[in-house]
């Protein structure tokens, strides 16, 4: 075994999904892990606690909804002597060997400050990869530009990285799981990526990622707010809405959003440098292969 792990698991209104997620954590081949599942405001009579009590998890209710990742900080707190961190989703699956493969990857390299796994996303109608012939840049100059990974489930963090980090208690949900990645690459850490998928991440009316509107506004919130205070510059908070005025001008124009596309053109012609920055940004992707 290759150091021990923790895993923090909000909840809320979780409980048809609960179990399933907790038997592919105790269904790993590396462990056992510490787990702490906070119930985030469920009303009693709904909540997991039952379910929980059939695991050696440790349960805390939480009478009022504080966010999912205040959860995660509370819940990493509880921990006690780990190497390791995982901050798993209500409703996503690990696959059989995910710590036993992610864990590997760390103790090989102490530069790394997280690992990232490939994803099935799964629906009603099938399941596909996350990440196909196309893969993930988690350079920090391009994780600036736009947050590759979809799920903090994907991820093991290294423990040491996470307590380096100095955030403050204001973090709201939303995209701040892609301020973590930025923050732990910004004290000089690398990340790595396993192309395996190792990961069900359901695809849901309920899913945060569902809620685009939201999440861009919480990215924007990260960028506007944080990006100087971990040290980046206004060129990138420039590069990152350039990205966004593209991505919108080619979502509208393929869903024929006339306003979408009215906006993002706006945007470009009060910020060409930028726009074409992102262009080529897309550009150097594609080439590459990356995402």
């Amino acid at each position: 075994m290759n150091g021990k792990v923790g895993v923090v698991i909000p909840v809320y209104y979780g409980r048809r999904f609960l179990e399933e997620t907790l038997t592919s954590v105790y269904r790993q081949d590396y462990g056992p892990p510490q787990v702490v599942v906070i119930e985030d405001g469920t009303p009693q009579g709904e909540d997991s606690m039952e379910i929980c009590q059939r695991f050696p998890v440790t349960y805390i209710y939480r009478a009022e909804n504080q966010g999912v990742m205040a959860c995660r900080r509370e819940g990493a707190q509880h921990l006690s002597d780990v190497d390791y961190l995982a901050f798993l989703d209500q409703d996503d699956i690990w696959h059989d060997g995910f710590l036993t493969a992610m864990a590997a990857v760390l103790a090989k390299d102490p530069g790394l400050g997280f690992v990232a796994s490939n994803a099935r996303l799964t629906d009603q109608g099938g399941n596909q990869p996350l990440f196909g012939t196309r893969v993930p840049s988690l350079q920090l100059e391009d994780l600036k530009v736009a947050n590759q990974l979809i799920s903090p489930s994907q991820v093991l963090i290294r423990m040491k990285a996470w307590e380096s980090l100095d955030l403050g208690t204001d973090l709201r949900g939303g995209a701040d799981d892609w301020l973590v990645w930025l923050a732990i690459l910004a004290l000089g850490y690398r990340a790595a990526y396993v192309s395996e998928m190792l990961l069900d991440y359901r695809v849901h009316a309920g899913g945060a990622h569902n809620i685009r509107r939201d999440m861009i506004a919480s990215e924007r919130r990260v960028v506007d707010e944080w990006f100087l205070k971990l040290g980046f510059t206004r060129a990138d908070q420039r590069r990152f809405y350039g990205r966004v005025a593209l991505d919108g001008l080619v979502q509208g124009i393929r869903l024929h959003q006339r306003p979408v596309v009215l906006q993002s053109v706006g945007q470009a012609i009060r910020d060409p440098w930028a726009f074409f920055a992102a262009y080529r940004f897309r550009r150097r992707h594609k080439a590459q292969g990356l995402v």
